[in-house]
């Protein structure tokens, strides 16, 4: 029988670990790829990689992890790039700055999830499939000295939203379940830097048990768990073929 794999994607000194220790504590083998590896995370990983995390490594670094371990059948993309920008003037931050920024949280981040919707389909279909990014608040405010920050993770939150739609609840879960997880407090405000890696740890491995596709905008309380914060972002899903004959059918209207 496979053993189950878990591929981290930033495994920082407190989520990143957190999570590694929480899988590597339930069986799982762990691969972790940082820019940085420290000492601790030797310790808990099964394999780790150093590496600038650009999209053209993450996808080199998803195949090295799954010809030594086997394919993942649980990624987490944990890492981000972060720019702060004047907050009266957000647009003064330089393009080099923004397009690093959204490179970190949205192109390699991608890669991942590309890489993930492929692996799954050599995944056991007795293992869980999920992908989990982690997001912030930036889903639901404007913030705009981490502007370039937040135009990222709302990408990456289309990005989840669609995977989730076509392959978590359309196909049932066959290429995976598809998660933008966010913490928060007890009222909804976001934890900004007080983030309790251990509380993603646990939180993180009762995703990958679920049996269907929950709410993809997965914000959640530590010791709580799920809880809804900001109404639900619903939006249809539709083919291009059909909204173009849509369309070609009401030009007269216009």
């Amino acid at each position: 029988m496979s053993k189950p794999v878990v591929l981290i994607f930033g495994a920082g000194a407190n989520v990143g670990l957190s999570i590694a220790s929480k899988f590597k504590q339930e069986g799982y083998k762990v691969a972790a790829v940082s820019r940085t590896i420290k000492d601790d995370l030797k310790k808990v990983a099964d394999k780790t990689i150093a590496s600038s995390l650009s999209p053209e490594e993450v996808q080199k670094d998803f195949g090295e992890v799954e010809k030594e371990l086997g394919p993942p059948n649980v990624i987490v993309y944990n890492a981000y790039s972060l720019s702060v920008a004047d907050g009266a003037d957000p647009l003064s931050l330089p393009p080099s700055d923004f397009f690093k920024d959204l490179n970190g949280n949205t192109s390699s981040a991608y890669a991942a999830a590309a890489s993930a919707a492929t692996a799954f389909a050599k995944v056991p279909s007795s293992l869980p499939k999920v992908f989990i990014y982690t997001g912030n608040m930036c889903s639901s405010l404007v913030i705009p000295e981490v502007f370039s920050l937040g135009v990222g993770k709302n990408a990456m939150a289309y990005v989840i939203q669609t995977a989730a739609e076509a392959y978590g609840i359309k196909e049932k879960g066959e290429k995976g379940f598809w998660y933008f997880a966010d913490q928060r407090f007890e009222d909804g405000v976001p934890v900004m830097a007080h983030i309790n890696g251990e509380a993603h740890g646990e939180y993180y491995w009762h995703l990958v048990n679920q049996k269907t596709q929950g709410p993809w905008n997965n914000t959640f309380v530590k010791g709580k768990g799920y809880k809804q914060f900001e109404p639900e972002l619903k939006r249809d899903v539709a083919g291009m073929t059909e909204l173009i004959q849509q369309a070609d059918e009401r030009k007269g209207e216009l």
